[in-house]
């Protein structure tokens, strides 16, 4: 029989991060979710999470397993008979070019570090959005960012990693259908008339923009959401994400955001790009006010730009519990412990 092992509340999370890499690994290397759950029934190991850190994906293998000695009524004795790894028939593999996006919490939303470390969702006040051709965004060092597109701002963001989660389940580059209701209440938004044409208008901002991402490793072209359609047939919204911006997810090169927090803090622009910025560093670096005012995207002049953070970095603190000070050159100090 399985052996439950069972483990206090924090070696379950180091658990649930190690198996989630181990599947999200086996998955990407071709094998079947059949396949994985042969494998790890060899292992004789079912791990019990408990429901606060629990993860689908690990759930779904535990059902497949049962299903699937079920199904062929394996007994304990003829596990022995699974084939291993490298005798796995070539048929049996998924297609090597089939990409997923990367697998985090349920509670949280992979977002690449050159979309929190830059202007690209900026700072932009109401009523001054305008219309950019290849305009190079101010970014951190090692960054390179070529946008073409109307402005986009921090609420467009709340829209894209909408698009993200909802793409995480599926495999990149093919359709996400969704009810325009459902994904306005994901996003804490109501759902009147005026709120459906302001999504519309988003998802359509970010289907006519070209962009060139670069962090001296990779660079993707194209746009922020490959299509954006609405199926009259079936009355469903559908969106593509290009699969080829994979790359702006490769190895560390994405922070986990947590969506609930980034909500509460919707309508405060710059507090939601703080946010995103400072998350995206384990020890983040003191700034100078006028960098931050650069990278963030924002036109305020200096002077009110100092105001605007002072306050967004109190807001910022009182959310997130991170620590704060402005030293006496003029540079953000942000202590995440």
């Amino acid at each position: 029989m399985p052996v439950t092992v069972e483990k206090p509340l924090g070696q379950k999370t180091k658990l649930l991060d190690q198996y989630r890499e181990e599947l999200f690994s086996m998955r990407s290397k071709g094998y079947s979710y059949r396949q994985i759950v042969e494998l790890l029934a060899r292992k004789d190991i079912i791990v019990s999470l408990n429901t606060a850190v629990n993860n689908s994906l690990i759930e779904r293998v535990k059902f497949l397993r049962q299903r699937s000695l079920e199904r062929n009524k394996l007994k304990n004795s003829e596990l022995d008979k699974i084939p291993t790894i490298n005798e796995l028939d070539e048929k049996d593999k998924l297609d090597p070019n089939v990409v997923y996006l990367p697998i985090s919490k349920k509670s949280t939303i992979p977002t690449p570090n050159t979309v929190l470390r830059s202007a690209l969702f900026g700072v932009v006040g109401k009523g001054k959005r305008i219309l950019e051709k290849g305009v190079l965004k101010a970014t951190v060092n090692g960054y390179s960012i070529k946008y073409s597109g109307e402005q986009l701002d921090q609420s467009d963001l709340d829209v894209w990693l909408e698009c993200i989660r909802r793409s995480q389940s599926c495999q990149l580059g093919t359709i996400v259908r969704f009810a325009a209701n459902d994904f306005l209440r994901s996003i804490d938004r109501k759902t009147g008339k005026s709120q459906h044409e302001w999504l519309k208008t988003s998802l359509k901002r970010m289907r006519f923009t070209d962009i060139e991402i670069s962090d001296g490793r990779f660079m993707y072209c194209g746009s922020l959401l490959h299509e954006y359609y609405q199926d009259k047939i079936k009355g469903d919204n559908c969106l593509i994400i290009n699969d080829k911006i994979i790359d702006c997810f490769e190895n560390s090169s994405w922070t986990a955001i947590n969506h609930a927090l980034r909500l509460a803090l919707r309508g405060k622009q710059l507090t939601q790009w703080l946010y995103g910025f400072y998350s995206s560093h384990f020890k983040p670096f003191p700034i100078k006010i006028e960098t931050l005012k650069l990278i963030s995207g924002s036109n305020s002049e200096t002077k009110e730009f100092r105001r605007m953070i002072r306050k967004s970095l109190a807001e910022l603190s009182s959310v997130t519990g991170w620590s704060y000070k402005i030293d006496e050159k003029d540079k953000v100090i942000v202590n995440k412990k």
